[in-house]
C-alpha cells in the first residue's frame, strides 16, 4: 500500500510528530521534583511518562525507537519526519536554569534521531521561552550544535500570547537565524478559568488557544516588524479560520488608516498551518481560501488522536494537483527553506 502511495502522490512530508525520551535526566534538586519528567516503565517498550508522582500519559517505543516509527512511516506512506518535542516537555513553569536542562535533554534526543536516519527525519528543538532572551540566545545552538531546522513553542507562555512585544527578542533572533517556528497548543489560558478537564481541554479548547495567539500576533503587528519569519501553526490554526473576517473588519476600521499595518487576510496568507484537522472540507479551505501553497501535512503522531492513513485522506479529496503537491511537500519544503 505505501509505495503505491508514493507512486500516486508527490514526497508526503509530516511536519506535525512528537518525540519523547525513553530517559530523562534526574531532577536537579528537590524543590523542582514534583514537576520533573520522568518515565515510568511497564516494560521494555511502554511506560508512562510522569510529571513528579503523577502520570500524565502513556507512550510506547514509537516516542524513542527510529525502527519502530520508520516501520509505521512506510506503511502509512509518509517519506519523512519532523520531529519535536512532546509540547508538555517544553517546561516553560520551571526556573530558566531548569528549563535548560530538559531543553538539552529533548534536543539531544531529537538530533540523535535525525542523525540515525537524515533520508527520514527533520527535527524541530525546545528553548526557554519563559525568557525570551535566552530563548534567542539558543537558536543559534539549535541549528549549529543540534543541527535542527527550527523549533516548536506553546501557543502562550505560561498565559502570555505570542503577540505581546516580550518576545520580540526571540522573534528576531528567529528571523535572523533563518528558524522556522512551529506553534503547539499547550496549556490553554482559557482552561485555568474552566477549571476544565482533560478531554475538553484537548479536543475543544487546543483550537481556541491556538487561534487566540495566531490572532495575537496578527493584532500586534509581529509580522510587520520581522516579515521574513516563517510560523506554522498546529491544528490547523485552531479558530483563525473562523476568525479572519472579524479580524478583517477590525483592521479596517482602526488599523488600515495608520498605514503600517498588514491586513489580517494578508498575514494570515503568510502564516503555516498544519492538515491536522480531520475534516476533509475544512482542509479544503483552508488549502484553497485561506492560505493556499501554505498548509502542509501532519497527524499528531503517535498520539492516540493522530490522522491515520494521512497519505490516503489526502489523495481521497481529490484536490487540485497543485494543492496536493503543495500539502504534501512543498509548503514543509518552504517552511523548513529545504527541497524535498
Amino acid at each position: 500500500m505505501a509505495m503505491k502511495q508514493r507512486q500516486d502522490m508527490s514526497k508526503l512530508i509530516d511536519v506535525h510528530s512528537h518525540v519523547s525520551p525513553l530517559n530523562f535526566p534526574a531532577a536537579p534538586n528537590t524543590a523542582v521534583a514534583t514537576r520533573w519528567p520522568c518515565m515510568q516503565c511497564q516494560s521494555s517498550v511502554e511506560g508512562t511518562l510522569m510529571i513528579g508522582e503523577t502520570p500524565f500519559r502513556k507512550l510506547d517505543a514509537r516516542s524513542w525507537d527510529v525502527s519502530r516509527r520508520i516501520e509505521d512511516m512506510d506503511r502509512n506512506g509518509i517519506d519523512i519526519q519532523v520531529l519535536s518535542p512532546m509540547p508538555e516537555l517544553l517546561s516553560y513553569w520551571l526556573d530558566l536554569t531548569d528549563a535548560q536542562v530538559i531543553c538539552d535533554a529533548v534536543n539531544h534526543q531529537i538530533a540523535s534521531l535525525v542523525a540515525s536516519a537524515p533520508a527520514r527525519f527533520r527535527g524541530l528543538g525546545s528553548v526557554p521561552m519563559q525568557s525570551p532572551e535566552a530563548a534567542a540566545r539558543m537558536l543559534p545552538r539549535l541549528k549549529q550544535e543540534f543541527g535542527l531546522k527550527g523549533v516548536e513553542i506553546g501557543s502562550n507562555i505560561n498565559g502570555k500570547l505570542l503577540g505581546e512585544g516580550d518576545f520580540d527578542p526571540f522573534w528576531a533572533a528567529a528571523e535572523a537565524e533563518g528558524m522556522a517556528i512551529f506553534v503547539h497548543a499547550l496549556h490553554p489560558v482559557a482552561a485555568k478559568t474552566l477549571g476544565s478537564n482533560q478531554t475538553f481541554t484537548g479536543f475543544a479548547l487546543f483550537p481556541v488557544d491556538t487561534g487566540m495567539t495566531a490572532s495575537s500576533i496578527i493584532m500586534n503587528g509581529v509580522l510587520d516588524r520581522f516579515p521574513r519569519l516563517r510560523i506554522g501553526f498546529s491544528h490547523g490554526g485552531g479558530t483563525l479560520g473562523a476568525s479572519i473576517g472579524r479580524l478583517q473588519l477590525g483592521w479596517k476600521m482602526f488599523k488600515a488608516a495608520e498605514g503600517n499595518s498588514l491586513a489580517p487576510a494578508e498575514q494570515a496568507r503568510r502564516f503555516f498551518y498544519d492538515s491536522n484537522v480531520y475534516d476533509s472540507d475544512y482542509l479544503a479551505y483552508l488549502a484553497t481560501t485561506l492560505a493556499p501553497g501554505q498548509v502542509f501535512a501532519g497527524t499528531d503522531y503517535p498520539y492516540q488522536i493522530m490522522q491515520d492513513d494521512p497519505a490516503r485522506w489526502i489523495r481521497d479529496m481529490a484536490l487540485p494537483a497543485g494543492i496536493e503537491r503543495s500539502i504534501c511537500s512543498g509548503a514543509a519544503g518552504r517552511f523548513l527553506a529545504e527541497a524535498f
